[in-house]
Formats: C-alpha cells, structure tokens, sequence
C-alpha cells in the first residue's frame, strides 16, 4: 500500500479461504469490507479439501455451490482398508447422510474471489501489529509497509499462527505428535479407483485416498512427526517422497504407485498444530471490535475435527 494511513469500516486480515468466505458473506448482507492478504497472489495451504454437507449448505448460501459441484465427483461411500503383515482387510466406511466431494483448495478459492470486487482484496499486505485506539477504543492495524489502518471492525482469519488471535488472548495452538502429507495424483486416463473413500490404516500410519476427478486423486497421509519435518527438509520434495514411501511399506502397490507418481508441486509436508476442546470452551475470541475466525480461532487436527 502507497497510502500512510487509511480508514475502513472492517477490514479481514488473511486472504485464504476463511477469509474471502467471510468477505463474501458480508458482501451477500451488503457489507463491504476490505481483505488483507500477505502473500503476493493467492495461495491454498494444502492441495485438497474434503467437502461434507455443512459445507455444501454455506457454499449454497455464498453462491458459489453450482460451480464447484462441475469440478468434481460425488463420493457416496467409503471403505476402510486394515493393513496387516502385507494383508488387507476391508470393511464399509460409514460416511453418514448428504453430499461428500473433495475440492481442489485453488478452485475453492478462485470461485470465492471471483465474486468479490476487484479492489477489496490486496495482496502483499502483511499485518505486523494490532491495537486499539485509546480515543475511540477502534482498532488500529499496522502493515509491514508503515501503513496504517483505522478500523471500526476487524476480523482476524490468519491462520493459526495469528497476531490477531494472540492480540485477542487465545492461547497458542499446541504441536500434535503428528504429520500430514497431502498430495495429488493424475492420471492420463481415467484412474480404477472408482468414486469411493478409501482409507487404509496400519500401525501408526494412516492413508486416506478420495477422487476429486476420474483423472485425478487427492490422498493425505498422517505418520509420527519427526525432527527432520520440522526442518527445511519438509520443503524438499524428495524428502517428502521418500518419507511417504518409507511409512506405507506393505501398502497395496496401488498405493505405493499413486504416492510415486505425484507430481512434485502438488505436494505438501505439513506439522499439525490445534487446540484442545476445552481451551476453546474457556477462550475468549473477541477483544473490543476484534474478532477471529476459522484456524486462527480453532486450528484442529483431523482427531478432533
């Protein structure tokens, strides 16, 4: 930003998918507001989202279901797949009621920003610092730039490692002794998955594999956390193959290849980070005319969730 200080009704701090949902919402009501993103363009954290029916209703609601339903393939059941010794054993997977598909995150986020004006989302905006005005009891934000913003409302979807949350006073998100893996995997013709859930488990590593197209596979894969993961190293897609490959030896050889054959920038190493339930019960999300929402209010790995 060119301007040193500036004055907004409310302002979003995090362009991801929380919050251009939430700017959508506001501007479904007739609200503007202005949404702040760090990154110089927009960016997933991850490569699939795995969409269930209260997900559909508030895609519905945004309008913006339509078009993502042509993107992918409905999934109506799934199978859970014990891996013992090089044996497989299957049982149903029981999904529950409604529509289940998984979404590429980029086109999740394309179809929220396509509805969005133009000049309410600016990138390259990094939020270094929040307080509020002891006049008006306002927010005021500080951008890496020296802009400053003046706010009347501000809502933190930063993440989960927020300077909102924390100006607000949640408690840091906790270190899981786990990792995720998530990657995509197409295929020139169609693959022989077929449109089910499939979720394979053996010892400490689980595998969770779903069609997003008839050519392309998301699968996510969750093992013990290790030092190297919280190094550099989880950048570099070679570690990242040979880890996987490493944690599913007596998978399915199926399973083996869709991990091989993910092509290297549509693979992600992540640590998982959440809080406790109960740190949620006890927590406060708004300070002021400040709130936060989605990560940054309830990072949760996939055991709570």
């Amino acid at each position: 930003m060119n301007v040193s200080e500036q004055e907004q009704d409310i302002v979003i701090v995090g362009g991801g998918i929380c919050g251009l949902a939430t700017a959508l919402a506001l501007r479904r009501k007739g609200i503007k507001s202005m949404v702040l993103e760090r990154s110089e363009t927009l960016r997933a954290a991850g490569v699939g989202i795995i969409m269930q029916p209260n997900g559909w209703r508030a895609l519905d609601r945004l309008g913006v279901a339509a078009k993502l339903r042509q993107t992918c393939t409905e999934i109506p059941s799934g199978v859970f797949i014990s891996v013992a010794e090089g044996k497989c054993r299957e049982s149903e997977l029981p999904l529950g009621k409604g529509e289940l598909r998984c979404l590429k995150r980029m086109e999740l986020m394309k179809a929220l920003t396509e509805e969005l004006p133009v000049e309410s989302v600016y990138l390259g905006c990094r939020a270094v610092s929040i307080v509020l005005d002891p006049l008006t009891s306002n927010p005021l934000l500080q951008l890496h730039d020296g802009t400053l913003i003046k706010a009347k409302i501000v809502i933190g979807c930063d993440g989960v490692n927020s300077i909102i949350s924390k100006f607000v006073g949640v408690n840091s998100p906790k270190l899981f002794s786990r990792c995720a893996t998530r990657g995509f995997t197409y295929y020139e013709g169609a693959h022989s998955f077929g449109d089910k859930f499939r979720f394979y488990s053996s010892n400490d590593v689980t595998l969770g594999q779903l069609p997003v197209t008839d050519k392309l596979v998301y699968w996510f894969l969750t093992r013990v956390l290790t030092s190297q993961d919280l190094s550099d190293a989880k950048k570099d897609p070679t570690y990242i193959t040979k880890a996987s490959l490493e944690a599913i030896k007596g998978f399915p050889e199926e399973i083996v290849e869709l991990v091989k054959n993910t092509e290297p920038k549509a693979l992600y190493l992540t640590e998982l980070r959440y809080r406790a339930p109960w740190d949620l019960v006890r927590a406060k999300f708004r300070k002021g005319t400040v709130v936060v929402a989605g990560d940054a209010m309830h990072a949760m790995c996939p055991f709570i969730s």
